[in-house]
């Protein structure tokens, strides 16, 4: 019994609903499904949403099942900042970037393999720019939670092994996290698993340790950021 209690205080707070924390009823695991299923169809054919309404719609409808499913407990994601946080942010940064250009002259030197950069960095980055990315790196976020939380529930009820579960899930999220990015790199495979795909665990990293979900958006923003301003000053030459 001490032992039980000793492994809850541990992973408290854990992630939510696989392990019935809350209890999440099948009607609440489809509609998070769903969510995911109808973002990434909506990638995949490249549907033009009118005006500016993509990156909300693509925000709006994993957050809005997410809080559906949870009965409004955004609590469950959402936790108070600790002094940790911040400084595990700052290292995550740091450590994907250098991961990601290693990667990329590695590349270079061996493979002559030229990146692939997005085509957003070309995007007149406006305020109205500004705004659209937060809200579409927000929906970036919550698209990933809901893919890794699916996988976590799911192999969670076969196999009762919450680390087996963990990791199984985090492969299962960052793969799917890189396939969406499969047009917006030109299908360019070795660059999206390696850049979009695994080196999205450092982002996730920061959820993992705090189940805070702004602690890996923030790093997401700070990440993505970057580049943008980089390339608003003509500085930018490919290296992602």
């Amino acid at each position: 019994m001490a032992s039980e209690e000793k492994r809850t205080k541990i992973i408290d707070p854990d992630f939510p609903f696989y392990k019935e924390n809350p209890k999440l009823e099948l009607w609440g695991i489809l509609l998070l499904a769903a969510a995911v299923i109808w973002t990434s169809i909506s990638v995949f054919a490249e549907i033009n949403y009118p005006g500016y309404s993509g990156p909300i719609i693509f925000c709006a409808i994993p957050l809005a099942a997410f809080l559906i499913a949870a009965r409004g407990r955004m609590s469950l994601i959402v936790k108070k900042f600790k002094a940790m946080d911040f400084v595990r942010i700052f290292v995550t940064l740091i450590l994907q970037y250098v991961f990601a250009i290693g990667i990329t002259v590695v590349r270079k030197m061996y493979f002559n393999a030229a990146p692939t950069a997005n085509s957003i960095l070309d995007a007149d980055m406006n305020g109205t720019f500004w705004g659209l990315i937060l809200i579409q790196l927000f929906g970036e976020e919550m698209y990933k939670l809901l893919t890794f939380l699916l996988a976590l529930i799911l192999m969670y009820r076969l196999t009762k092994n919450r680390t087996l579960s963990v990791v199984v899930a985090t492969v299962i999220m960052l793969l799917v996290f890189a396939l969406i990015h499969a047009s917006s790199y030109d299908f360019n495979w070795i660059q999206i698993l390696i850049n979009q795909g695994l080196a999205t665990f450092f982002c996730f990293y920061n959820y993992a340790k705090s189940k805070n979900i702004l602690t890996s958006y923030i790093q997401h923003v700070l990440l993505d950021a970057i580049p943008f301003l980089m390339a608003m000053a003509g500085l930018f030459d490919n290296i992602m």
